[in-house]
């Protein structure tokens, strides 16, 4: 595969060897501030490629809350090389993929094809991703995102619990960061225009903010020279003063009535972030308390579902972010055993801090890592989370996450859920 002349010089060129053994991971840093890494192997495959930015809803405000949304409904809408039908039908004749995802604090363009298509695909996503929002696509943005609004509410009606994940969110940090609705203020779509997506990819796209990454390819350099290519004469621009606002847990209660017979309940607490110390404690806690969708072992299933037929379904909460956590857990079931179903739930959660078996702790880290060690088989899944390893650590240590999953000891649990506070959210 030849993009470009790959004697190019490469700028703050860093090889990351050892990570795998049949895998070399390459970082380099251009002079306009992007950042590329790939993954290059031998072995024969598709090139999976994706393009990370440090920006989620937690950095909308009530002023430019939807901005994502907005992107998402629009995102093959482009001006400067193609247009929307050109993009989707190259997505389609390429045999490969394209799509944009964003959460709490990320976005991520990604997709994969065969070699040939590499040099048009990537161009089209470099435009997908950086090209500013025309007066047209922010008119259709906004339709999109008025219709997007009136299927959530349609849905909820049909299953109330769709949205729970927003709603604790909302509730642990309020209306702001983390606890920024992922779909956007139903009250701000009218605000939606050319003006504000510009302004929103302005203050939060920047090159410092983006990760191009990719995998399936044999030469760093030659990638390298593609990006530099397609990126054209992108020069390095003062990154804008804005800072993330810092997440604050706040905790509380919310209670929200539906049309239904039956309750759902969650208790969460603040977990750990990202870099916490006790972050795989709190993995390993997810896995022993588990779902009752989920392996017949965990606790969700033997000490809820099977022990108290009012319990319908249970599952763990856990969520990390760059500044906050949460962990707890969800249980469901008929309204007219809501303190039953309370009742058992906080006791699960204090069964963390009591007698936990040898048996019973490598049973959960053993899956927890199989779960681990499959995604990683994916070429797909492996890029993004080795996208987000880096985005998160400004380093790849991907290959010590089953180490830390071992390391996790019985104490470890039982110190983690003594000294979290339990607080409804």
């Amino acid at each position: 595969m030849s993009f470009n002349d790959p004697t190019t010089p490469l700028e703050n060129h860093t090889p990351v060897v050892g990570v795998e053994q049949d895998s070399e991971y390459n970082v380099t840093e251009l002079n306009n501030g992007f950042t590329v890494l790939t993954e290059t192997s031998k072995f024969p495959g598709a090139v999976h490629f994706g393009f990370m930015m440090n920006v989620g809803t937690r950095d909308e405000t009530a002023e430019t809350s939807g901005a994502l949304m907005a992107i998402k409904n629009t995102y093959l809408k482009t001006l400067k090389h193609t247009n929307e039908t050109v993009n989707y039908g190259m997505t389609q004749m390429s045999g490969g993929e394209f799509k944009m995802d964003f959460d709490q604090e990320t976005t991520y363009f990604r997709g994969h094809c065969i070699e040939y298509d590499v040099s048009d695909m990537f161009q089209m996503m470099v435009d997908c991703a950086l090209e500013p929002k025309s007066v047209l696509s922010a008119n259709v943005a906004k339709a999109k995102n008025r219709k997007t609004q009136a299927l959530k509410e349609h849905l909820s009606k049909f299953d109330p619990w769709a949205y729970e994940n927003d709603l604790l969110l909302r509730t642990a940090y309020g209306y702001n960061t983390l606890g920024m609705p992922y779909y956007g203020l139903e009250g701000n779509v009218e605000s939606i225009d050319a003006r504000m997506l510009q302004n929103f990819v302005i203050d939060n796209i920047t090159p410092k903010k983006c990760l191009i990454v990719a995998n399936g390819v044999h030469n760093h350099n030659e990638f390298v020279s593609l990006a530099k290519e397609r990126l054209g004469e992108l020069l390095p621009v003062p990154e804008h003063q804005y800072e993330r606002s810092t997440s604050e847990y706040i905790g509380g209660e919310f209670r929200n009535w539906t049309e239904t017979p039956n309750t759902s309940i969650t208790v969460a607490f603040e977990g750990a972030k990202w870099t916490d110390a006790n972050q795989p404690v709190f993995q390993v806690m997810s896995e022993l308390l588990g779902s009752t969708n989920g392996p017949s072992l965990n606790r969700a299933v033997q000490n809820l579902a099977k022990e108290h037929s009012f319990v319908d379904e249970a599952h763990t909460v856990n969520s990390h972010f760059t500044d906050s956590g949460l962990f707890g857990l969800t249980v469901r079931g008929p309204g007219s055993h809501s303190r039953e179903l309370m009742d058992v739930l906080l006791g699960e959660l204090n069964g963390l801090k009591t007698n936990i078996t040898e048996e019973e702790l490598n049973r959960a880290k053993n899956h927890l890592k199989v779960q681990i060690l499959s995604d990683m088989d994916c070429g797909r899944r492996r890029l993004e989370e080795v996208a987000r390893n880096y985005m998160t650590f400004g380093e790849l240590n991907f290959d010590k996450y089953c180490e830390k999953i071992d390391s996790v000891t019985a104490e470890d649990i039982n110190t983690v859920s003594t000294a979290s506070n339990l607080l409804g959210c």
